[in-house]
């Protein structure tokens, strides 16, 4: 109830802000290059964000909320607002507070897409060597987590525009939670595609967990289709 109260009330707000767009890089680039606004690479664009209840995307979540999103920069035509979603940032009401969380939940993102990678890499690497079975590759899923970026407003002195957000790639269908962030394996209640792809997640796990040297792999695995977000980062400190 406290983070629903926290939504804010208007309509449609229309904002400009400075755009990071989230990257996918490889793994062993990912330590040398950490995901951060310092001195990165940003385009100036607006957002016209609905942030009326009504318009919410799911259910309020402990810290966030999901709402619609029309993003315009003036070297692109404006993304409709069916094919994006937001993730703001409800933690606090002090701007750098909420800047922080932010960024944690944009490299969860970063981190997802390298690991993500790896895991694909070592999957082709091993059906190009010819000792897997060749209708091994048809059952393999191709999932890759959402595009993404933060954005920050330009003018943070100004009281009704100080919120940051995570703009993503709006992922169409049925919601499903593959597997939670307490658990090693999929959810129990899953159809036989969704299982399969539950099952190839905890590969995943498995693949990330090694080849990392035991030191991270992937959970909290939802989304739909080939798409994945939110994805939790697990390591050992």
């Amino acid at each position: 109830m406290h983070a629903q109260g926290n939504i804010r009330k208007q309509a449609l707000s229309v904002v400009v802000f400075c755009l990071y767009d989230i990257p996918s890089i490889s793994f062993s680039n990912l330590i040398s290059t950490p995901f951060d606004i310092t001195n990165s690479h940003y385009t100036i664009t607006t957002l016209a964000i609905d942030t009326s209840p009504k318009a919410m995307i799911g259910s309020v979540g402990s810290f966030k909320s999901c709402h619609p999103v029309l993003v315009h920069s003036p070297s692109t035509t404006s993304t409709p607002m069916s094919t994006a979603s937001l993730r703001p940032s409800i933690l606090s009401a002090e701007h750098l507070d909420e800047l922080a969380k932010t960024l944690d939940e944009a490299n969860c993102l970063y981190w997802g897409a390298a690991l993500m990678g790896m895991a694909y890499t070592f999957v082709d690497q091993m059906l190009k060597t010819g000792k897997v079975q060749k209708d091994v590759e048809k059952l393999v899923p191709r999932l890759r987590l959402v595009c993404a970026a933060l954005v920050i407003p330009v003018d943070i002195d100004n009281s009704d525009s100080r919120a940051n957000y995570l703009i993503e790639e709006r992922i169409s269908g049925t919601f499903v939670k593959y597997i939670n962030n307490n658990s090693a394996v999929p959810a129990r209640i899953l159809d036989s595609k969704e299982a399969e792809i539950g099952l190839f997640l905890c590969f995943v796990q498995h693949i990330q967990y090694h080849l990392s040297n035991e030191m991270v792999y992937l959970s909290d695995f939802q989304g739909s289709g080939d798409l994945l977000t939110d994805c939790q980062v697990i390591t050992g400190s």
